[in-house]
């Protein structure tokens, strides 16, 4: 008897085993990475039925644990400063800049939801129809507290409209959340509140008042990564979800809020695609890798140069962000992309070798001097159609090619570089960064600024229109250039100027 019930034991382990190695297996991988992390969630108060749904889904999926804590969003920032957490979703954007101010909150943020202002009534409740109907004697309101989101925008606005002071008579009562001032008009404490509309929603017997000053002003509710998280990659994980247009967002449209107009596909770990000038490689190479590590997806970056990389998207590549050497390249796929952003000028000058032996101080000395002078293709780089736009522009290039002084090279800036180095050239026509992203040259070269403002070129990036990550190809792009990647820039021979 006891070996049948020895081997009936042993087939139940087997089972339970099976059936534990099967949930984990149905969980996403990168809940295996660091399976006993916990991260913690500064949520406000008025979002918290989408939320709470939200985080329960996320955690089933991933087997994280995300501990929530719910209250005004301005509570919410006295607590950040007293605590550590992960992430913090206020239901104004406005306290996330005071978060960043602060040194509380990393620069980039998420839109998760947009919120509109309302008059919040019984609906039996028919002798309040407008905004000017708070104003009138008896009206008992009930207003949220100055740090909760909803009471600080709609004291804002009342204000700048004139009426705060006639309305702020009828208070009768403030709280701290949004939630607890609609509660307190479906006890019938008080005749009406100003609340956000979509928690306003949950409660069948109240009805909203729309009213235009508030709608013409609606408020974004946003996600950012504070700067106590010990997991980057984990916390920024958890915003994508909750931001996500086929995860966390359809969780705040079932609650009745409406959501951005751009957000992001759902990925375990994105994968972009970026095309990039082969001379901000130098600039820019590391914080891609460094932002690689903090959002926790992959960047396959190609660096080529501008009309090389038009070409390669005239046949067909679908690069997910762009950064051109010179703006006028984004104009040959423009209908690709989004409106490019103009970031840090970079200037052509003259490369000579130490001590300029061929004196080479201006463009008409290239055409009246012998000299080995080289000039990079016009068809293939950005920095090579700049240098023949001005040389026309100038009125040399037809006295330059007579004089048989110059080489037109088919070669990236750092080839240029090197050749000046060994001796080859006498001169070398090219980007300011191309002689800088080499700290030894100049102990072989010399520098001579043209000083036209033809000679300047401005870099722009821009977002593909198809991508299914917008969000976070936008933040690539200002994480290349926030203040950390603006000292990238100016260390490698560009100057700022970011729109």
């Amino acid at each position: 008897m006891k070996k049948p019930f020895i081997i009936l034991l042993g087939l139940i382990l087997v089972l339970v085993l099976c059936y534990i190695a099967l949930q984990r297996r149905g969980r996403s991988d990168f809940a295996d990475h660091s399976p006993d992390d916990e991260l913690t969630l500064y949520c406000a108060a008025g979002l918290r039925n989408p939320v709470s749904k939200i985080i329960e889904q996320y955690s089933e999926e991933t087997g994280c644990t995300v501990n929530i804590i719910y209250n005004g969003s301005g509570a919410l920032l006295s607590q950040i400063q007293l605590a550590q957490g992960d992430l913090y979703l206020p239901a104004n954007i406005s306290y996330v800049r005071d978060a960043q101010e602060l040194g509380l909150a990393e620069e980039e943020t998420i839109p998760v939801a947009v919120l509109t202002a309302k008059i919040i009534v019984s609906k039996n409740n028919t002798k309040i129809q407008c905004i000017d109907d708070l104003t009138k004697p008896g009206v008992r309101l009930s207003f949220a507290n100055k740090s909760a989101a909803i009471g600080k925008f709609t004291r804002e606005v009342l204000a700048e409209d004139g009426m705060l002071s006639k309305i702020e008579t009828n208070i009768t009562v403030t709280k701290p959340t949004v939630n607890n001032i609609i509660e307190d008009v479906m006890l019938g404490s008080v005749d009406a509140t100003i609340a956000w509309d979509a928690v306003a929603a949950n409660f069948p017997e109240l009805r909203t008042i729309e009213v235009p000053i508030f709608t013409a002003k609606k408020r974004e509710a946003c996600v950012t990564l504070l700067t106590t998280s010990k997991n980057s990659a984990k916390a920024l994980h958890l915003a994508r979800y909750i931001a996500a247009k086929d995860k966390g967002q359809m969780s705040f449209k079932a609650a009745g809020f409406a959501t951005p107009d751009i957000s992001d596909r759902w990925t375990e770990t994105p994968e972009l695609l970026a095309f990039s000038g082969a001379m901000l490689k130098p600039a820019i190479d590391k914080r891609i890798q460094e932002f690689e590590k903090r959002e926790g997806c992959k960047v396959t970056t190609v660096y080529e140069g501008c009309g090389t990389l038009i070409s390669q998207m005239l046949a067909g590549a679908k690069p997910s962000f762009y950064f051109s050497c010179d703006k006028t390249y984004l104009d040959h796929a423009q209908d690709r992309f989004t409106e490019g952003t103009t970031v840090p000028p970079d200037e052509i000058i003259l490369l000579v070798p130490q001590s300029n032996p061929k004196q080479l101080v201006s463009l008409k000395d290239l055409t009246t001097k012998q000299a080995k002078i080289a000039i990079a293709s016009s068809t293939k780089y950005a920095f090579g159609a700049v240098t023949y736009k001005m040389l026309i522009t100038n009125g040399v290039l037809q006295a330059l090619e007579q004089s048989n002084n110059s080489m037109v090279l088919d070669r990236k800036g750092d080839v240029l570089v090197a050749q000046m180095q060994a001796g080859a050239l006498d001169a070398a026509l090219l980007y300011r960064s191309h002689a800088m992203a080499n700290p030894s040259l100049m102990e072989h070269c010399d520098i001579i600024s043209i000083s036209r403002q033809d000679a300047i070129t401005l870099q722009t990036f821009a977002t593909a229109n198809e991508t299914p990550y917008p969000r976070q190809i936008q933040r690539l792009g200002n994480f290349l250039t926030n203040d950390d990647g603006k000292k990238n820039f100016l260390n490698h021979g560009f100057t700022w100027e970011k729109d």
